[in-house]
């Protein structure tokens, strides 16, 4: 089997609404770097279980062109928001709160790699991102331009940050990766034709809508700024997707 290329600068060590934790004094707690390495293995496998079984459904490929893209691309695109997690939560001084929602992505990203990753190799599809990526939705580009993709300048920044700065630029970069991935999940739920896979993509548009609600709510909660180059991710018109927003749906 084939596994998704990750995308430029990947941590040296080892994204559904997130549910805040309780407030707590700032600090390294939570899951250690070893349980979170078991704990990221253990969903990918457990992803891939499911896919597996969903996909015994019928020996046909029910995939169409868009389904596939999806799949493969959104694969691709969970990486670095599971790389950006683990970065942040390398750090010391960090709020229990925002670690709280970086194991969640974490978790809940590497699951559904699991599940895309099964999915396609069922029916005997390449796992892996193209060099061009979003055709399948109309807006094909570079894998190295792919929107809400952080750069390798911008990863960097992110891994040298500390404290409050870092805890600014993980909001920034995760919400921008965020909004760029509900619009593709948005995409699939409205044009996909596999009905596993657009259920998946309709709850990655719910799920990931939440999350960046939250950790901005998080973030005006702390007084924490919007570092400069980005904007205020509530006025971004991609948190209001057809998808959600359609009463027929």
């Amino acid at each position: 089997m084939t596994t998704f290329q990750a995308p430029a600068s990947p941590p040296e060590a080892p994204e559904g609404g997130a549910t805040a934790a309780p407030p707590a004094p700032a600090g390294r707690r939570g899951l250690s770097g070893l349980q979170i390495a078991v704990l990221v293995a253990a969903m990918a496998f457990l992803g891939a279980a499911v896919g597996f079984v969903v996909g015994q459904r019928s020996e046909s490929d029910p995939l169409s062109a868009t389904d596939v893209g999806y799949l493969q691309d959104m694969g691709y695109h969970h990486e670095q928001a599971v790389q950006m997690s683990l970065l942040l939560l390398d750090k010391e001084g960090i709020d229990r709160t925002l670690r709280s929602f970086a194991q969640e992505i974490i978790i809940d990203q590497r699951y559904e790699q699991g599940v895309f990753v099964a999915t396609l190799d069922r029916f005997g599809h390449d796992t892996s991102a193209g060099d061009t990526v979003m055709g399948w939705m109309g807006e094909a580009q570079p894998i190295e331009d792919m929107v809400g993709i952080a750069t390798d300048a911008q990863i960097e920044e992110l891994r040298a940050a500390e404290g409050t700065e870092a805890e600014a630029l993980w909001i920034a970069l995760m919400s921008e990766h965020h909004l760029a991935g509900l619009h593709m999940a948005d995409w699939e739920a409205r044009h996909g034709h596999d009905r596993t896979v657009v259920n998946l993509a309709k709850a990655t548009v719910k799920n990931q809508r939440s999350e960046v609600l939250d950790i901005d709510r998080y973030r005006r909660s702390h007084d924490i700024p919007i570092p400069d180059g980005f904007g205020d991710p509530t006025q971004d018109q991609r948190l209001n997707p057809l998808s959600f927003t359609d009463p027929g749906d």
